[in-house]
């Protein structure tokens, strides 16, 4: 997030810029130098944070190279059999030297392939994912959010088998790419180019092999199809098609999936969003079938994969295209919704709900805790004091005090709420369903506000995946995935509460200071 910006002011001297053609979806000249901002963000992290041992090093290595001719190509347009070269250099040198290599295949009976074949079958694995997801880099927030999704998927995988390295790798590259996705969600102001589409599909092959082949031996090891399910699918009909035309697999043109679903009449924002849920389907299925056989996983991805080759060739020979039909007719429910919308009836209820809600939460969450530990108390008074020192002096950071009190406070009652606790209040059980309410209310407000709210498809994704992770088993003390998906909620509900008014209400600064004194006292005795 603190590199994107730096590189982005760098990007006309240095010549990383994306111009429009006939093939791409943007009008403007945008910065091509977000995949630098992710390459260095992840490197920098990973060096400073853990132990480096050799097969890390050679995989460094590997992406190092990948990233020059990327940046080449970002530069220059390199011609795509140089594009290859370096791509196949880089996975010569991860499964050469790393021993990154696909050896155990539970189809038909073989437990283990001889050398000769495995090393030529990763190289090739690792290319296909690398350009699966170079393909993929042609929507705003695409590839990024796609390989969000499956790194998100490996590293819980690798959770279940303590890999703890992959899940470290797997998580930093989650970071960068968030990080980046703060300024390609549509409309975007940079692109990853091919260094960062590159990378992503590079580093989720190879942690995809490492998952199944070294460090959890028990899930099948066809999984990684389903891990990259869109991407792959998406390669393998666009260069069958290609060759089908009898042109090079190889030459760019716009049938890819992105590309179909804007003729069918989707907008930027639906596209996205529908490729995103799609992902999630194959990585909900990874994630099912994740110790079935082998020979199950190739069904289903091959099932899946003829539903959505027959899929656009149907919708073509129907004239099918979303958003072309217009209902004279509407129903009841239909109409009584516009009324409600025209005289922001929703839009004021929801308001209200949510104003409520909030500061219910707080006051309800931290009264109903008997003992609070001396950390949290004094961490809850260090942040009082910084509140009222602002308020004292009238200090321009005042408003960034105040948001700081209370996002901390929906912090310190969730972790209250999901912390390991033998005897419970009995009113925490209730939460859950109260959660859910308030994530309702929130989304009507945004929906039906007549103010300015944006929900982009990176929102969608963040939350999906917090959802997901928070309903996913785990074996430590406190749930902190769920803490993070439950303080989600909460916080779009203070987001959506300060830009309705833009100031917090009263009974938000009262429920605020309210949380933040009883943490304190009740650590203190």
């Amino acid at each position: 997030m603190v590199l994107v910006p730096i590189l982005m002011k760098l990007a006309d001297r240095l010549r990383f810029l994306d111009i429009p053609d006939e093939r791409k979806v943007h009008v403007a000249v945008i910065p091509r130098v977000g995949g630098i901002g992710i390459v260095s963000g992840m490197l920098i992290t990973l060096i400073l944070w853990i132990n480096i041992d050799s097969t890390l090093r050679i995989v460094f290595a590997g992406v190092g190279l990948l990233s020059i001719f990327g940046m080449a190509d970002d530069r220059c347009d390199l011609d795509y059999r140089l594009k290859f070269l370096g791509q196949f250099i880089a996975a010569l040198i991860v499964v050469c030297f790393g021993g990154i290599v696909i050896h155990r295949i539970g189809l038909f009976g073989i437990e283990s392939i001889p050398d000769w074949i495995a090393y030529p079958l990763t190289v090739l694995f690792l290319l296909g994912t690398t350009n699966a997801m170079n393909l993929s880099d042609g929507l705003d927030g695409l590839a990024a959010g796609l390989s969000v999704l499956s790194l998100a998927c490996i590293a819980y995988l690798a959770e279940l088998a303590n890999g703890e390295e992959i899940i470290a790798v797997s998580v930093t590259i989650i970071g960068a790419v968030l990080g980046f996705l703060r300024y390609n969600t549509h409309p975007a102001v940079v692109f990853m180019g091919d260094t960062g589409s590159q990378f992503l599909g590079f580093s989720a092959g190879i942690l995809a092999v490492l998952l199944t082949q070294q460090v959890n031996t028990a899930i099948s090891s066809a999984l990684p199809l389903m891990i990259l399910g869109l991407p792959i699918a998406d390669t393998l009909l666009v260069m069958g098609e290609r060759l089908a035309r009898r042109v090079s697999p190889f030459k760019p043109d716009r049938n890819h999936f992105h590309h179909k679903l804007l003729a069918l009449g989707f907008d930027h924002y639906e596209s996205v969003l529908l490729i995103y849920a799609l992902q999630a389907l194959f990585i909900a299925l990874a994630y099912f079938l994740r110790y079935e056989s082998d020979l199950l996983v190739l069904a289903v991805y091959i099932g899946l994969f003829m539903a959505i080759a027959a899929f656009f060739p149907l919708a073509q020979n129907l004239r099918w295209r979303v958003h072309a039909l217009t209902y004279q007719r509407k129903s009841l429910l239909t109409r009584n919704i516009e009324i409600l919308s025209r005289k922001r009836w929703l839009e004021k209820a929801a308001y209200q709900w949510v104003r409520l809600a909030v500061p219910v939460f707080l006051l309800t969450g931290i009264l109903a805790k008997s003992r609070i530990g001396m950390d949290l108390g004094l961490s809850a008074l260090a942040i009082l004091m910084l509140w009222f020192m602002a308020a004292l002096l009238h200090s321009p950071l005042l408003v960034m005090a105040e948001r700081l009190a209370i996002y901390s406070c929906v912090i310190l009652v969730i972790y209250l709420v999901v912390a390991n606790d033998p005897h419970p209040p009995r009113i925490y059980g209730y939460f859950p369903n109260f959660l859910i309410a308030l994530a309702f209310a929130v989304g009507m407000g945004i929906r039906f506000s007549t103010r300015y709210f944006t929900v982009t498809p990176s929102d969608f994704l963040v939350l999906f995946i917090l959802i997901v992770a928070g309903n996913l088993p785990v074996y430590s003390e406190v749930h902190y995935a769920r803490m993070l998906a439950d303080a989600a909620v909460v916080l779009y509900g203070v987001e959506y509460l300060l830009r309705y008014k833009d100031t917090p209400s009263l009974i938000l600064r009262f429920s605020a200071i309210t949380t933040l004194s009883a943490a304190t006292l009740r650590s203190l005795l």
